[in-house]
């Protein structure tokens, strides 16, 4: 049985061995996923069935049964189906774990990692105590053991579920009926667009044009810190720094730029998959039933970044899903010239599309210096436009014009032309950006986050810019993919200024 630490034996006292295979992230397999495994073994013609007592998996496709790994699982992308290959030769009396020995020998392993999230818990808590505290929760195991914890040190405290519009059924209702079930203060927040809808205007998402978090998670999550928390807020998270390679290095306590209000915390960063699972079995935590399928994480099922054999595992659950999504990358690859392979094997995670330029305004130097003239061509997109200009300074109208005058700048706004006066080249750089923001903005609220002091809004779908702006301009200022504007680091057809 596997031993965390690779020391003393919680059961029979004897030194454990430390086993290279382990250093992957190890889960149990689950009933449901048992039955997949026996269809795939069968089919292989490598062994009938496995043990009844637990058997692991490893996230390198591993079947690790008795401390050995006996059978290696991987997807074949070619033929789109799994297949399963003997990595040694074993015996043919596999036994399998015993869970509740397995929970016993570690059980001294898992009381220390509980003492120190639970002081780190207490200690972050107490040195933040100036900044509301809450718990986010997703609905996957990390998460759940988090607030478990948490809920040991301060049980009146928020829970936040980010419903991204593409989450399982089965989690969106374990969440709720767990919130209920732990009489949680419970906070569940949606994004101001659709997924499906975003994906008509901005193409799907890939792993190099992830416009999905920005969209379906910061912009609803900056929207509710800026209404329910505007001094900021403490967050417990379930990141563990075993996840992936991007979270290797994260510490304890760190910031995420795009959430700027946002402080975060990490109890549990330093344990792995099978840490958390064995907690989970020992404190008799409710989990999410779709670990019984198989999966290693139960996030946005639509996710670019997941595998191949993650989305077939999930596509062989809700094959209803798979249906919408098919349909919507379908008439992308029609549109785009792509064939139907380019969406059945999966080549639309990797989408990296050029931008297209579409001239909607046009530029002029004035006779007067420092004074360039700009026509919209689409009178409609004025209203917006005149908002979104509200950032560079004070406003004043009256029945013909409207003058926005700040530092730096000097704009007039005569029907579809803007009369602009700038100091120096920086200024029009930032209020031509501004303008493409403008013509081009579809809704979705990943800017909002961007804004210090919670000035900058979305209602009805409109970005809103409140009387108390303090012209930083950061909202222009925030290049990077991670807080700069969404339509045009994604937009397929850009509007933009021609000169």
């Amino acid at each position: 049985m596997p031993v965390l630490d690779a020391q003393e034996c919680g059961v029979c006292g004897k030194q454990s061995r430390m086993m290279r295979l382990c250093k992957a992230e190890v889960k149990p397999i689950f009933s449901e996923e048992r039955m997949l495994f026996h269809e795939i073994l069968v089919h292989s013609g490598i062994l009938d069935e496995l043990p009844k007592k637990t058997c692991f998996y490893n996230i390198m496709g591993d079947v690790i049964v008795d401390g050995n790994k006996i059978i290696r699982v991987t997807f074949d992308q070619k033929a789109m189906s799994w297949r399963a290959t003997k990595t040694r030769e074993y015996k043919t009396d596999l036994n399998g774990t015993d869970l509740r020995k397995a929970i016993e020998a570690n059980r001294h392993i898992l009381q220390e990692k509980e003492r120190v999230s639970l002081e780190f818990i207490d200690e972050t808590l107490k040195r933040y105590r100036a900044v509301t505290p809450a718990v986010s929760f997703s609905g996957g195991k990390d998460s759940a053991a988090v607030l478990w914890l948490v809920r040991q040190v301060m049980k009146d405290i928020d829970v936040i579920f980010l419903n991204t519009t593409i989450e399982f059924d089965e989690t969106v209702s374990y969440i709720r009926t767990l919130m209920s079930a732990w009489e949680c203060r419970y906070v569940e927040t949606l994004p101001p667009r659709e997924f499906f809808d975003l994906c008509d205007e901005l193409g799907p998402p890939s792993c190099y044009m992830k416009w999905c978090c920005k969209t379906q998670k910061f912009a609803p999550l900056n929207r509710l810190i800026n209404e329910r928390y505007p001094q900021g807020i403490l967050t417990f998270s379930g990141i563990r720094k075993r996840e992936s390679n991007i979270r290797k290095d994260f510490q304890n306590i760190q910031r995420n730029d795009a959430i700027p209000k946002q402080l975060l915390a990490f109890p549990i960063n330093d344990w792995s998959s099978l840490d958390i699972w064995l907690y989970t079995f020992w404190k008799e935590i409710p989990y999410n039933k779709l670990y019984d399928y198989g999966f290693a994480r139960v996030g946005c099922w639509a996710c670019p970044e997941k595998s191949l054999g993650n989305l077939k595992l999930a596509q062989r659950i809700h094959p209803e899903y798979f249906d919408k999504l098919h349909s919507v990358l379908l008439s992308y690859a029609k549109k785009h010239s792509y064939d139907d392979d380019w969406v059945y094997t999966g080549k639309w995670r990797f989408r990296s599309t050029k931008f297209m330029k579409s001239a909607a305004c046009t530029s002029q130097l004035c006779a007067s210096d420092n004074e360039i003239v700009y026509s919209i061509e689409k009178p409609e997109l004025m209203t917006r436009v005149g908002e979104f200009l509200k950032v560079f300074g004070k406003v004043s109208k009256n029945s013909v014009m409207t003058k926005i005058v700040g530092p730096g700048i000097d704009i007039t706004i005569i029907s579809n032309r803007l009369r602009t006066r700038v100091e120096d080249a920086k200024m029009l750089v930032a209020f031509e950006k501004q303008l493409a923001k403008a013509m081009n903005c579809v809704g979705c609220g990943a800017c909002v986050g961007s804004c210090p002091n919670g000035t900058l809004k979305l209602v009805d779908g409109e970005i809103a810019v409140g009387a108390t702006c303090a012209s930083c301009l950061r909202c222009i200022q925030a290049n990077g993919l991670r807080m700069g504007c969404v339509s045009l680091n994604y937009r397929h057809e850009v509007l933009s200024v021609a000169h």
